[in-house]
């Protein structure tokens, strides 16, 4: 795991814009990053200004393959979907990255891949599962429990003891109230108050958040 003053790491799959705030949690955190790897197809062709070296995955050597991958992906089915396809691929395994201004509990307990952003607080006895991403200023409340490749969105509130399922997106600015739970590869929409329980699969959105559709597969249509 990489944390502040820790190891290299490489960012596999940087065809978000979300690359460019795990740069800034790296350097916050004296983490160098050895490499970006453009996993698409025609990756070769593709500029990425800012981000050096840029390589495709048939040009990692045993070297670069060494190091613990981290995927800077929001949507939570492409970040599972490329995290596999990394490790298919013979990398070490993943790296936590953990802005330095955030606050963990000295209770918290998580998985492999945990990304965590800017000015995150998290409370005392929560336990998160593998891959899961915590954007900027994100407050996550006591004895909260977040599953695999969860994603919260920045400035959400989870007030103690919520239970997110593997694969959720919260998005931006959500509120949930004491105890609620949300199902598995559902979506909360930006600024919705949620004071009941959310079904798997369900997007709901407002004040007080309502189920908007049903039956998705996930954020952006790809599930985990």
């Amino acid at each position: 795991m990489a944390f502040a003053g820790d190891r290299s790491i490489v960012l596999y799959g940087i065809g978000s814009e979300y690359v460019h705030e795990a740069v800034e949690i790296a350097l916050r955190a004296g983490v160098s990053i050895a490499a970006f790897i453009d996993n698409m197809p025609a990756g070769a062709g593709r500029q990425f200004p800012g981000l050096e070296p840029v390589l495709v995955p048939a040009a990692c050597d045993d070297g670069i393959r060494a190091l613990p991958v981290l995927v800077p992906l929001v949507t939570p089915g492409h970040r599972k979907a490329v995290t596999a396809e990394a490790m298919g691929r013979g990398f070490a395994g993943a790296a936590t990255l953990i802005d330095p201004t955030a606050i963990l509990a000295r209770s918290t307990r998580f998985g492999e891949g945990f990304q965590v952003n800017a000015a995150v607080v998290i409370g005392a006895n929560c336990a998160f599962g593998r891959h899961v991403l915590l954007n900027r200023s994100a407050s996550i409340g006591h004895d909260a429990r977040v599953e695999d490749f969860a994603s919260l969105g920045p400035g959400c509130v989870l007030c103690g003891s919520c239970r997110i399922g593997a694969g959720a997106f919260i998005g931006g600015g959500a509120t949930l109230a004491p105890g609620v739970s949300v199902g598995a590869n559902a979506i909360v929409g930006a600024g919705a108050v949620v004071i009941r329980d959310v079904p798997p699969g369900c997007f709901v959105a407002g004040n007080p958040a309502r189920i908007v559709r049903e039956g998705l597969r996930g954020y952006n249509d790809v599930g985990v």
